[in-house]
Order: structure tokens, then sequence, then C-alpha cells
């Protein structure tokens, strides 16, 4: 899923160090920068997320972040008016969370598995595939919040795929504006920050999660990652996959969580810079599942709610529940969901890649509260 509740969310976006001397430099030395940028910096930022409908309307969040390298994260989310509705704090593995819902408040916590960053929008979940799927191209220079700035442009080599433009903090190698576009050139998403401060004074207190403290209630943990019969072990039922993948897509991630005591297991796949999330959980009724708001399209037996630069998609089949959240093509993502088909583990165990490739964390929470944290929150 590209925070792209999440975490969330939380997100989510890159960050890329290119001074005027990368410019010219290979892009395994750029791509490189992308993941160090995390452990080298801290900030705090105002962060905006403008989503562009066909209608024509428009979707805004705002969120503050404090980032402390290199592992440390608070996002702060305001209402209209300004007052904080939800915080998110990350320390380390572990991500807690407190909403304000009228006159109660709501503490949960989750652990991630392998990963030390948030969810973001953009991430960079494989520099092979990066290179592979996409042509890199340093667009020019400008000037944001009176820094210096490169430009830069992720073009996709496969029809169908967004296009993406960042605006890197030469200084920093942080993002400071992202911009997507469909493949018609129609811009469907941006992402800017409005305030920016380098190496702030961050007091500890920020991050201080006492009181989580007997309130918190556990949620999406992570139990069991990895191979196709380890995280069918822990999920107790048979899982299925899909025959039909997009192009330029792979199998990133595997693994099998704890959702509101039901276990619910989450394939991952990536072009490098675009997802794709497949959930599936055993179903159980129509009614025990929540749908996304909104009335969905009908394909065939399948229920799509696009929300602008991605679409949520849900069908029943074998038993279970599928939920898919993509930015691809609703007709691909259709294709995909009607591949299905019942996964034999012995021999998934043996032809599937070790492990998996967890999220790069291309800039640890700057555009960390994206399109994962708004996908989880529809599950």
């Amino acid at each position: 899923m590209r925070l792209r509740p999440v975490f969330l969310c939380l997100v989510t976006t890159a960050c890329i160090a290119v001074t005027a001397q990368a410019r010219g430099a290979d892009p395994d030395i750029t791509y490189q920068k992308i993941m160090e940028a995390p452990d080298r910096v801290s900030y705090r930022a105002t962060l905006t997320k403008q989503r562009f409908s066909a209608d024509g309307d428009t979707t805004r969040y705002v969120q503050i972040i404090t980032h402390q390298r290199p592992d440390r994260d608070r996002i702060d989310i305001p209402d209209a008016e300004g007052r904080i509705r939800e915080v998110i704090i990350r320390v380390d593995h572990d991500i807690y969370r407190r909403t304000d819902s009228g006159d109660s408040l709501f503490y949960s916590h989750r652990r991630q598995s392998n990963s030390n960053v948030l969810d973001m929008n953009l991430e960079f979940s494989s520099l092979d595939l990066l290179q592979t799927n996409y042509d890199l191209e340093i667009a020019g220079a400008d000037r944001l919040l009176d820094r210096p700035v490169a430009v830069l442009a992720f073009k996709p080599r496969h029809p169908g795929r967004m296009t993406m433009t960042a605006w890197i903090d030469e200084e920093t190698g942080l993002v400071m504006r992202t911009e997507e576009r469909n493949e018609a050139g129609v811009l469907v998403e941006e992402v800017f920050l409005t305030e920016f401060e380098q190496d702030p004074q961050i007091s500890p207190d920020i991050f201080d999660t006492e009181e989580w403290t007997g309130k918190s209630v556990e949620i999406n943990q992570v139990i069991a990652c990895g191979s196709i019969s380890e995280v069918q072990k822990e999920a107790e039922f048979k899982l299925n996959a899909p025959v039909y993948v997009p192009p330029g897509f792979i199998l990133q991630q595997r693994r099998v969580m704890q959702h509101h005591g039901q276990p619910l297991v989450h394939f991952m796949y990536s072009d490098g810079l675009s997802r794709i999330s497949l959930f599936q959980r055993i179903a159980s009724s129509e009614s025990s599942h929540r749908s996304p708001r909104g009335t969905p399209e009908l394909h065939g037996d399948v229920r799509v709610w696009e929300r602008g630069p991605y679409s949520i998609l849900r069908r029943h089949y074998d038993g279970k529940l599928f939920t898919l959240i993509g930015d691809v093509a609703v007709s691909e993502s259709v294709e995909l969901l009607t591949s299905l088909c019942t996964i034999n583990p012995a021999v998934a165990a043996s032809s599937a890649p070790e492990g998996y490739s967890s999220w790069i964390g291309a800039g640890a929470g700057l555009l960390a509260v994206g399109l994962w944290i708004l996908w989880r929150r529809r599950m």
C-alpha cells in the first residue's frame, strides 16, 4: 500500500541528497544518499498533502512532523480549527497512536517487524526495480522555503503508471515537495512543506509514551513474516495468490498480522516506486467487515472504490475476503483479484525468495502520514 493508517499510514515520499556535484554521479551513489538521509538529519516540518479528484474536488491533510535521527518520530495531526486530534509516536520499532474523538481518547500500539521507519507515501523498495521500471531524470534546480533544491522526475517505463516529480533539498537530502501525475499528465496529488527547521532543539518529552501505559490496545501486530510456509502457519488458513501481477511488479513482502483478533495476511508487490497491497482473511459474514465510505462500482464480483491516486477493491472468494489497495489502473487491479488461486506452500516455499525486502526509509517521517495510514483505517 504507496500512507503511501500509514503507520501509516502512517504515509507517504523520498529524501534524495543531490548536490551540484552529485547531479552527474551515477544513480547508485544518489540512491545510497536516499537511504542515508534519515540517519543524518533531524528536523521539524509542517507537511500538507492535497489530492485532486476527477470531479474537481480537493482533499487536504496537514501533519506536523518531528524527526530525531535515526529512529524517533512524532506526528501531530490537527483538525480544521488547528486543534490536535491525533498524535503518532514512533520509537524504534514501536508505534503509538492517540486519537481524540469527541470527549474520548483512544490509545493504540503496534510493533513493526524488520523495519525501523514509518511506512511512507513515496518509498524505494528496491533499487534494482526502480532502475528497471523508471527513468530518473534530473530536471533542473529551484528554491523552496528559501533553500536550494534539485528537481527530479521519475518517469515510468510501463503504461498506466504515475509520474512523480520531487523537489529535493540539496543540503539535507530531504524532500520538500512532490507532485504525482497520471498518464494523461493531470495532477492527482501534491505533497509539500510550508515550514522546515533543520536540527531543532527537541525535548525528549515529546517522544514519551508513559501516557499509553495501561490504556493502549495492541493493534495490527506483525506476528510472522518471510516465507509462504511461515506466514501460512501463523495465519492458520490456506493462502491465495494472484496468477496475474501488473508488469514490473514483484512480490516484495509477506506477513501476517493480528487485526482485531483475527489473522490478516498482507502480500505487498512493488515496481520500485509504486506498490500494491493485497490483504486476505477469513470472511465470516459480509456484515462483519466494514466497507470504505461511498458507493462502489461493480466489476463482476469485485467492488471498487476509487480514491483519486489510488483505489480500494474487495472480493469475496474461496471463503475469504480479499482487499486490494494500489495505484495502478482499475482494470489491472481487477484482473489481479480475479486471477487468485490457492497456494501450495510446499512448492511456494522452495521457489519464493528468502525473506523479504523491507521498505527503505527514504525520509523516515517526512511525508510519513499518507495513503498507508488512510488505507489501514478502511480495512
